[in-house]
């Protein structure tokens, strides 16, 4: 069996990657944003080509139609040709409508393949989440992830839906102008081209803070989601505390700075669209006058003119857009930003290189003076050792906030240790792949969490290759069949959310259930009977001890009944183990143990006892 010494740094700890961290500074590069968007859309780089195609098609013909209306004035309008008129308004018809087709088609692709994107990246970001450790989830608010997966990755597919295709059509609609003018007469174009350094310097002034006021504005609604999760959710504590004017104080806190960041950036947006259609007006003015003083010479055919004009508004029509999609990119790229700072974070605990599973375990569990904090400086666990023979039951008592949850945590391998080391069977856990380790555990929480779904569903969550007779035997185990077979719909009646439809101590029975199907080698009861009656603890703990039996079973106990019959009962005060022994042992040594169950125990064990004594009504 590997020793390691309860003062040295653990060299395993310090091969592992130290604390999880967030690439954040490549994420923020606008350039490297957009590569990592790219490679999510290299599986569809066929359909790309052909909306490509379809959006060169499309921009083409759209150039075609000023051309031919110029024609059609200079070579079937002046000479009165109503036979070449009607053959040019056929071409035009076709022309025209060739140019709607392709927009549709791009259209339909684009959105295809832009949800398609849109459901990968959120896979990808799910996925992640579930992966990364638990200390990440420690400092980030489940409504910010939420709005993470809804709202940053909706203003992705926004773009790519619409943007992506606006964008390519607007910039060779706006080529294919420039040089279709240059073309048609080269004086003419110049005049107009004067003004396009004007107009370039006044897109880059406004977009120059649009970055700044969409990364805010997804910042802040990531704020309001949060703000809203965590108030609906905990919408019984709201009411218990009579807290709804405060809860609806901090919504509206959230939901006006929201609100402030979307209304600057949508000045910026709107401030585009006056400027462009100003700049518009006076490049047409000024080029039917040049125009119009051209072809009174015979310079310019009045044809030719015309075409300018439309080809004039045309242009500032794709500059607009450009700068629409601009800003639009502006809010993809910040949602994209937050997207990857998750997907960049590195979990604080994962499997070694050549992690070998964890199989056929006998449950021999050992901290060798384990050392551990939250927060670097701020211990809560200091040169903690204790062993637990296979079938050993584990009392741990002691005050809130001394560690006693945080033991378990590290057992399960939720967090690593700073220092020392937990061996399983004489197998340090970090050298063992994670999900190994966890099917060998079987974990009973106070606050039991209820998925949506039927209560067989639930069950069935300790082991998802169970039958129903399976899922029925363990509910019997677990004390639980009897209530459940007076529901509604027996074992097919539905959760509500959270199970709030159920009683504290049914959620316990439904939680011991899912455990005993898991069939765990090793188990974990974190304060499991602390919240109910104690006639109902009566049943929680003849099926506790049904499931124990056999199991190592380490015990978080709040109550004198899950620690008088434990094999070793270890007190955890100031972030180390104070005291260890049986009940009897401790109460004889009246020291810490002794006054903790005078002042706290002993009034549990009567009502306990009453509770027996008394028939069941």
């Amino acid at each position: 069996m590997t020793q390691n010494t309860g003062g040295a740094a653990n060299p395993i700890r310090l091969g592992m990657g130290g604390a999880g961290r967030l690439s954040g500074d490549s994420a923020r590069d606008t350039r490297s944003t957009l590569v990592r968007l790219g490679r999510y859309l290299r599986p569809y780089a066929g359909r790309l080509l052909l909306v490509t195609a379809l959006v060169i098609v499309g921009a083409l013909l759209s150039l075609s139609g000023p051309i031919l209306l110029g024609r059609a004035i200079d070579q079937s309008v002046i000479p009165r040709d109503l036979a070449g008129l009607g053959r040019m308004a056929l071409l035009m018809l076709a022309v025209y409508a060739g140019a709607g087709l392709a927009a549709a088609l791009q259209g339909l692709l684009m959105v295809n393949i832009g949800q398609h994107l849109v459901a990968d990246i959120r896979a990808a970001l799910f996925s992640h989440l579930q992966r990364l450790s638990m200390s990440y989830h420690d400092r980030h608010r489940t409504g910010d992830l939420m709005s993470r997966l809804s709202n940053d990755t909706e203003a992705i597919n926004s773009v790519l839906s619409n943007g992506l295709i606006d964008f390519t059509t607007n910039i060779l609609s706006l080529g294919g102008i420039i040089i279709a003018m240059y073309i048609l007469n080269w004086p003419l174009a110049l005049a107009m081209s004067v003004l396009l350094p004007l107009m370039l310097f006044i897109t880059t002034l406004v977009t120059r803070y649009s970055r700044r006021a969409f990364r805010n504005v997804q910042r802040n609604l990531g704020s309001l989601n949060a703000v809203m999760e965590e108030n609906i959710a905990g919408i019984r504590a709201v009411k218990a505390f009579a807290r709804e004017e405060t809860a609806i104080a901090r919504f509206q806190e959230a939901n006006a700075a929201n609100r402030a960041a979307g209304i600057k950036a949508d000045i910026i947006t709107a401030a585009l669209g006056p400027m462009f259609t100003t700049m518009s007006t006076i490049t047409i003015a000024i080029t039917a006058l040049l125009g119009g003083w051209l072809a009174l010479r015979g310079v310019v055919q009045v044809g030719v003119l015309a075409t300018f004009v439309i080809y004039i508004m045309n242009f500032f029509r794709p500059m607009r857009g450009i700068a629409m999609v601009y800003n639009s990119l502006q809010s993809a790229l910040a949602g994209a930003e937050r997207i990857f700072e998750v997907l960049d974070a590195e979990p604080d605990v994962s499997d070694l290189p050549g992690a070998k599973p964890l199989e056929n375990l006998r449950g021999h569990v050992r901290f060798d003076h384990v050392t551990f904090s939250y927060e670097p400086g701020k211990p809560v666990l200091i040169d903690v050792s204790l062993e637990a023979s296979p079938g050993q039951t584990i009392a741990l008592v002691g005050p809130t906030g001394a560690g006693k949850t945080t033991i378990i945590s590290l057992l399960s391998r939720f967090y690593d240790v700073d220092q020392g080391a937990i061996y399983i069977d004489g197998h340090d856990i970090r050298t063992v792949q994670q999900a190994s380790l966890r099917k060998q555990l079987g974990i009973v929480l106070q606050d039991t969490f209820l998925f949506s779904g039927t209560v067989m569903d639930n069950i069935r969550y300790g082991r998802l290759d169970a039958t129903d007779e399976e899922v029925i035997a363990a509910a019997k185990l677990a004390n639980a069949d009897r209530f459940i077979r007076l529901l509604p719909e027996g074992y097919r009646t539905h959760v509500s959310e959270q199970g709030h439809n159920f009683s504290q101590g049914q959620r316990q029975l439904l939680a011991i259930a899912r455990a005993i199907l898991a069939d765990p080698r090793i188990l974990i009861l974190d304060e499991a009977t602390s919240s109910v009656d104690t006639r109902t603890e009566m049943q929680i703990q003849e099926a506790l001890l049904r499931l124990m039996r056999g199991r190592t079973s380490f015990v978080i106990a709040h109550r004198l009944s899950t620690i008088r019959n434990a094999d070793q009962v270890l007190v955890v005060n100031d972030h180390r183990i104070i005291e260890r022994g049986s009940h009897e042992e401790l109460l004889a040594r009246k020291g810490f143990y002794y006054e903790l169950y005078m002042s706290q125990f002993r009034r549990f064990e009567t009502a306990l006892a009453q509770a027996q004594r008394e028939p069941a009504g």
